[in-house]
């Protein structure tokens, strides 16, 4: 285990400011300014002082505190734009001093409208940083804005002198609010960074090199179990983190470990009831170096992303290829071994009954084995986004119902296969392969998950709108219903999902690809209707669909049209 050597836990930095309040440091140069501003007005005999800045994504020139002689709505007044006239954007644009002799006659103070504020004279000079090389020659002059003093005292007037003093004195203002505003950026970057971090979520835990922890965001703490206000900043990661498997990953990446390094680990989900399907959460772990502005180590960070629905999905994918193999196995077997046993009777032991029987059960193997290829085809094609072609026509569902249950029945050795229809139950636009299809996936479901047999039922009924005091139907439902196992609750809202099959032995033992919910849904959907399911572990299930009697304009060809 690498020993780290605690150091004394860091001074806090005072929290960040939102927009509200100043920190500390733009307090200072606040100060700084207004001692300037206030100096400045004391040498030049100034009764009205007010700093310019430009605004480079505005394309402004708006004035700011401190300020001297001017009430906070006169200084939202003088913001300028630097594309109009005036005096604030000469000086500006020119670069260069203006003396103003006279506010009321002068149009370029007459454009600001400075006299109604009282202004009779001034002289105002562009605020300049110069950015200077060892030997102090200039390498980068910028103008940042505009500095103004208003009205002599004693009713005197400004002179060529106080130009010289007042440029000098802005040299040095403007480097104090370039560095202000550099300060600003600063902080801003850093807010924005932080508040990145905290919405992140994947959980971000930094650790200094002597082991503790210099930044942790919600996410880290919820997935290490740690209470979300609890100061933990400066506190050696090993008195906080409780996952054996996590501190050791952060020993051997402060160790100097081999560049990134990874590892999964499994976190239990606190408070996880027996009934729930998912009682823990698996984590990719990251560990990367952190380096300071020489390039030398100052720490690591660690990244923990949520990969339990990827390892999830990748492990249904498996489940899902191991039983479409023993899916395809089966009848392939059957088939196999009726064909096999039919030829080796070259001295005709079997009588015409027996072979037909066995032709029989071939024909039902291969058509059990087109469904499922055509299952995995059409599952394939909603995989890769493409839409369904559908051929709506007029279809008589209870005829189609019978069909699928005539079929079924050759499955259906224990089992009541029944229909139960209106007589006046209407014709309903749709697709008839496709919605023979959904049936059969339902009906073949129902007798497979009712081992013991028991009634499978398939309900059909009107659902009526009221026009005029008369009912029209608007759509109907198709109910599948079994005696069989049923299905606990917990699994309910996952059961249409794609490679998603219930997991407990009864139902591992009857199989299944996990594909023909997914399917029923998609194709249910396809016929602009819903399907839905009830059922209750022991006592069955009922498999609801809502088709509209009609489909939409639009909606898509209709054979024969």
């Amino acid at each position: 285990m690498h020993s780290h050597k605690p150091s004394p836990t860091p001074a806090q930095p005072a929290p960040l400011a939102d927009g509200c309040a100043p920190t500390p440091p733009l307090m200072e140069f606040e100060e700084t300014l207004k001692r300037l501003v206030d100096r400045i007005a004391k040498i030049l005999q100034a009764e009205r002082c007010v700093f310019l800045l430009h605004d480079p994504v505005a394309g402004t020139l708006y004035a700011t505190h401190p300020a001297l002689g001017f009430t906070r709505e006169q200084l939202l007044h003088l913001e300028r734009r630097i594309s109009e006239d005036g005096l604030s954007v000469d000086v500006f644009r020119n670069n260069t001093p203006i003396i103003l002799y006279d506010a009321a006659h002068d149009p370029r103070a007459a454009t600001e409208g400075l006299a109604q504020y009282g202004v009779r004279n001034g002289v105002s000079v562009p605020l300049i940083v110069e950015r200077r090389d060892d030997e102090n020659r200039i390498l980068e002059r910028t103008t940042v804005g505009v500095l103004h003093v208003f009205n002599k005292k004693d009713g005197g007037i400004f002179l060529t002198e106080d130009v010289g003093l007042l440029e000098r004195m802005a040299t040095t203002a403007a480097a104090v609010i370039a560095s202000a505003q550099m300060y600003r950026e600063v902080i801003q970057e850093k807010q924005e960074l932080i508040h990145t971090i905290e919405s992140l979520y994947a959980g971000l835990l930094v650790v200094g090199n002597n082991g503790r922890i210099v930044q942790i965001n919600p996410s880290a703490r919820a997935i290490l179990d740690l209470a979300p206000h609890t100061p933990l900043v400066g506190v050696p990661f090993e008195r906080v983190v409780a996952a054996e498997r996590v501190r050791a990953l952060l020993d051997r990446a402060l160790d100097g470990g081999p560049g990134e390094l990874a590892e999964e680990i499994t976190v239990p989900i606190k408070d996880a009831q027996p009934e729930d399907p998912l009682r823990e959460r698996i984590y990719q772990v990251q560990c990367a170096p952190v380096r300071d502005d020489d390039g030398a180590p100052a720490g690591i960070v660690a990244v923990f992303n949520d990969i339990t629905e990827i390892r999830g999905v990748e492990r249904m994918k498996t489940d899902f290829i191991r039983t479409v193999s023993h899916e395809l196995r089966t009848p392939l077997t059957s088939i196999k071994g009726f064909i096999s046993t039919l030829l080796a009777d070259t001295e005709g032991f079997y009588d015409e009954a027996t072979r037909r029987e066995f032709y029989a059960i071939v024909d039902t193997e291969c058509d059990r084995l087109t469904r499922l290829i055509q299952d995995l085809l059409d599952i394939a094609r909603i995989e890769q986004g493409r839409a369904m072609q559908m051929h709506w026509e007029d279809v008589d569902a209870p005829a189609l119902a019978e069909k699928v249950l005539s079929v079924q029945r050759a499955y259906a050795k224990n089992h009541a296969l029944a229909l139960d229809f209106p007589p006046d139950f209407p014709h309903i636009e749709a697709d008839p392969d496709k919605l023979e299809q959904i049936l059969t996936n339902l009906v073949s479901n129902a007798i497979k998950y009712s081992p013991r047999g028991g009634e499978v039922r398939v309900v059909g009924r009107v659902v009526t709108d009221r026009a005029g005091g008369e009912a029209h139907p608007r759509a109907v439902s198709l109910r599948v219903t079994d005696e069989g196992m049923g299905i606990s609750r917990e699994h309910l809202p996952k059961l249409f999902d794609r490679f998603y099959r219930v997991d407990n032995r009864d139902s591992r033992e009857i199989g299944g690809t996990g594909i023909g919910l997914a399917l029923v849904k998609a194709l249910t959907e396809a016929h602009h209707g819903t399907v839905t399911v009830e059922s209750e572990t022991g006592r069955g299930s009922v498999f609801t669909l809502i088709l509209p009697v009609r489909q939409t304009e639009g909606a898509g060809p209709r054979k024969g049209a």
